[in-house]
């Protein structure tokens, strides 16, 4: 028994460098699934939906990779028409709308073993988080915004880790699919309650936040590419 054990690890081990190929560099990105944890669930309790992109370097010879991942995602919006009096406008209304945002910027460092048809890795990862909520005024006829105002901005650090595998599907030599989960830790931040937004028929807006720590679990479907 053991020794089909052993026999079995070895081929494994063997059919994995068998398949290794040249360590390059990645640019990857997909849709982003939030998952609030601990404090951040019992305040906020809510999913985010959004998307990531990351581009990694490798560290030739070791099997290692530095690179940096951007998150988007959003929190929640409200949109309301209201009455425009500017002059040289034609129009007499536009639509207003306040949108919540939560952004990520993180540093991170990739061990990746085996860079073969199938690529599992592991990464640690630091940076920041971006709580931000913008306010805007869109008229028809008009190229830009009528009026753009930010209500609120809220930076708090984040650090944690991050596993993934890519696969690359057929005979595919530069393409892959990846699922990704990272788990992140941040500290307090105040940010707006997209629940709580009220917007006036006169372009008022009225809005509660929260404040609470920012620990999350994000997982990602993407794809990418080896070059």
């Amino acid at each position: 028994m053991r020794t089909s054990f052993t026999i079995a690890s070895a081929l494994a081990v063997g059919l994995a460098l068998a398949q290794q190929q040249p360590r390059t560099a990645t640019v990857g990105g997909g849709l982003e699934i939030g998952i609030p944890t601990g404090e951040f669930d019992a305040t906020w309790g809510r999913q985010l939906v959004g998307l990531s992109a990351n581009v990694t370097m490798p560290m030739r010879p070791l099997p290692l990779s530095y690179g940096f991942d951007f998150a988007w995602a959003r929190m929640g919006s409200e949109s309301q028409e209201v009455i425009i009096n500017e002059e040289n406008i034609e129009s007499t209304t536009g639509d207003l709308s306040v949108k919540s945002n939560v952004y990520g910027y993180h540093a991170l460092l990739r061990l990746q073993p085996f860079t073969g048809n199938v690529s599992p890795y592991v990464e640690g990862m630091a940076g920041a988080r971006q709580f931000t909520t913008n306010t805007e005024i869109e008229v028809d006829g008009m190229d830009q915004p009528l009026m753009e105002q930010r209500n609120e901005n809220h930076f708090v650090g984040s650090t944690g880790w991050a596993a993934g595998l890519q696969v690359m599907p057929g005979k595919s030599k530069n393409f892959y699919v990846e699922g990704r989960v990272e788990s992140l830790s941040g500290g307090q931040v105040t940010y707006v309650d997209p629940r709580s937004i009220a917007v006036s028929q006169e372009g008022a807006v009225s809005y509660g936040t929260l404040t609470s720590g920012t620990r999350v679990v994000n997982i990602t479907f993407g794809i990418g590419l080896r070059f």
